[in-house]
């Protein structure tokens, strides 16, 4: 039997990723979990992850026996799968390691990258590129939340329009002004069908876009508040319930765990005019939103310019674009802008891609029977309820 670590660090959105990747293989994995020091990620960027020094390790033992395969994802995790890298070459041992994202390294150095297609990397025979971030949202975790929570929600009138928002990102600013814009499309969404508005906010979301969601949705609505502290997230409960679902363009992980419900996805668009996600965005907006623009204007700007200065120092390989995922969404019938209707013919389209790259990766071992395909293995790991504590 292959011994599998998932390394997992402070960003739940990617532990979901590795943690999805580790149940999918159908054998046991251990988790090992690790932080990095201040100042670690500059040291990548400027000197590679190899470091000394640069990561602690809070729980796990990162020694000997070593694993046959380490599933790692994000850039923070670059710097122990170098030093997991070289300790186990000194070791004489043979260790896979599969990288989810983009590496800021030569992707040729990991076994495997599974990247998607808002970052920029090379094609290699190493390199699998997926639609969507891979995440643990599935229709057998969904259902007891969905019941669970349904008479919770029963006083509220249906159909139910699940609104998820995530923050700030690159170039776009999540503000107040976004926030009222959403708040006001979102609620004419559900009062056209005369249902209500479910809505989550995540960790990046500002206060004031919750404050300015609140004071500006006119329909029957619950909002739940991201709070590290709640004993009971809704999330799953709210992917249920949905009949369709409005995502803030911000974020491709819960654009895959509502896509992967096979719903009608929204996509909202922070941005307005030439600094819109989308392409051809009108200069006005179908609902007109009386507040103050001058600063979210100079704001948006300004980020635009940084973003372009950012991009033109940094190499191709370490940019990012998340309207490539956005295109694909769109032109797949997955999701449209809100305010834009479903093509008529749109088949739904539930699942992700993790069992294939899962495929990918049982292929990377010579021994066949490292990872036997039956359920009937038990994979240790995190529990259901702690698949929505971060989303990104």
């Amino acid at each position: 039997m292959a011994r599998v670590w998932a390394l997992l660090s402070s960003r739940e959105g990617d532990n979901a990723q590795v943690l999805a990747v580790a149940e999918a293989l159908k054998c046991p994995y251990e988790t090992r979990r690790f932080q990095n020091r201040p100042g670690a990620i500059v040291a990548n960027l400027l000197f590679g992850p190899s470091l000394p020094g640069m990561v602690t390790h809070p729980s796990g033992d990162f020694g000997p026996p070593w694993p046959d395969l380490v599933i790692a994802a994000g850039t923070q995790s670059e710097p122990i799968c170098a030093q997991i890298r070289r300790a186990t070459q000194q070791a004489g041992h043979s260790t896979r390691q599969v990288f989810l994202g983009r590496p800021w390294i030569d992707p040729a150095r990991y076994d495997l990258v599974v990247t998607t297609p808002q970052y920029w990397v090379p094609p290699g025979p190493n390199v699998m590129e997926i639609d969507l971030p891979l995440h643990r949202v599935t229709a057998e975790r969904i259902a007891p939340e969905r019941d669970r929570w349904s008479q919770r929600l029963a006083e509220l009138p249906a159909p139910y329009f699940t609104v998820l928002l995530g923050g700030s990102i690159s170039s776009y600013t999540f503000d107040s002004r976004a926030a009222k814009r959403l708040a006001l499309e979102a609620s004419a969404l559900a009062s056209a069908a005369g249902g209500s508005l479910l809505v989550c906010g995540s960790y990046r979301t500002p206060s004031q876009v919750m404050k300015a969601m609140v004071e500006n949705i006119h329909v029957p609505a619950r909002i739940f508040e991201w709070r590290q502290s709640r004993q009971e997230n809704p999330y799953l409960a709210l992917l249920g319930l949905a009949r369709e679902i409005i995502v803030t363009g911000d974020s491709m992980t819960m654009l895959a765990e509502a896509c992967a419900t096979g719903k009608p996805v929204h996509i909202f668009d922070l941005g307005e005019g030439r600094y819109a996600m989308r392409d051809g965005a009108p200069q006005g907006n179908p609902v007109i939103v009386h507040h103050p623009w001058l600063m979210s204007a100079l704001r948006a700007r300004a980020k635009h310019h940084k973003v372009s200065l950012t991009n033109g120092i940094l190499p191709l390989r370490l940019h990012r674009d998340t309207r490539n995922i956005h295109r694909k969404l769109i032109q797949s019938g997955r999701a449209v802008w809100l305010g834009d209707a479903f093509p008529s013919a749109r088949v739904p389209r539930a699942g992700s891609d993790v069992t294939a790259v899962a495929a990918r990766i049982q292929s990377l071992i010579s021994d066949t029977a490292a990872f036997p395909a039956t359920d009937d293995l038990p994979a240790s790991g995190l529990s259901a309820s702690a698949l929505a504590a971060d989303r990104s």
